[in-house]
């Protein structure tokens, strides 16, 4: 049986050492995902966001350039003279093809998190579970929406500490896109059942 996960992971156990660099690249991909970063930004981002990992330049920058003879990224030279980072469509599919390979992680979380759920009668848990697995499941029908997805996922975890204002704006946000969301769904299954 072949392996659902990419060469870069095949067979590793994922450890605090080393697991890190392996997974440098894709950590890069993520970022970019949604914004240009200098090398030095990306360095920064990943310590803000990890709370404890910084690259080393001699990962780094190495790193960067492998990933654009890859076709994975370009450098862009900004107004101001900056060079940065930006991910090229071929970096945005790749980021996709990888994310397939956590359908896999996400349903060994599920499970787990089940087992966990039921010895300790944690039904809010047993919730996520089911919402692990539905999108597992249904994540791969979506294409290409699965990665915005990911990305307002991303934006929201990574906005820094909300006002009481700030709070009502995102919630704000995020049911007109539930709103938006239900009334397609409404309109499509009206569309698709048969006419009396």
């Amino acid at each position: 049986m072949s392996s659902p996960y990419p060469n870069e992971l095949k067979g590793k156990v994922i450890r605090m050492e080393g697991g890190k660099s392996r997974h440098l690249k894709f950590y890069i991909l993520k970022l970019l995902l949604t914004a240009r970063y200098t090398g030095y930004g990306l360095m920064k981002a990943i310590k803000e966001e990890t709370g404890f990992w910084k690259p080393s330049t001699g990962s780094l920058y190495p790193l960067l350039g492998t990933m654009k003879e890859q076709g994975l990224i370009t450098e862009i030279q900004e107004p101001d003279g900056s060079k940065r980072w930006e991910i090229t469509p071929r970096g945005r599919e790749t980021y996709i093809e990888v994310t397939e390979a956590k359908r896999k992680l996400f349903q060994d979380m599920r499970e787990s998190m089940l087992v966990f759920a039921k010895a300790f009668d944690r039904q809010d848990l047993e919730v996520i579970a089911d919402r692990l697995g539905q999108w597992g499941e249904s994540g791969k029908d979506l294409g290409g929406i699965a990665l915005l997805f990911m990305e307002v996922h991303n934006a929201l975890w990574s906005l820094p500490p909300l006002s009481p204002a700030d709070k009502e704006e995102v919630a704000a946000i995020l049911t007109r896109a539930r709103d938006g969301l239900q009334a397609l769904r409404k309109r499509i299954e009206t569309s698709s059942s048969p006419q009396a």
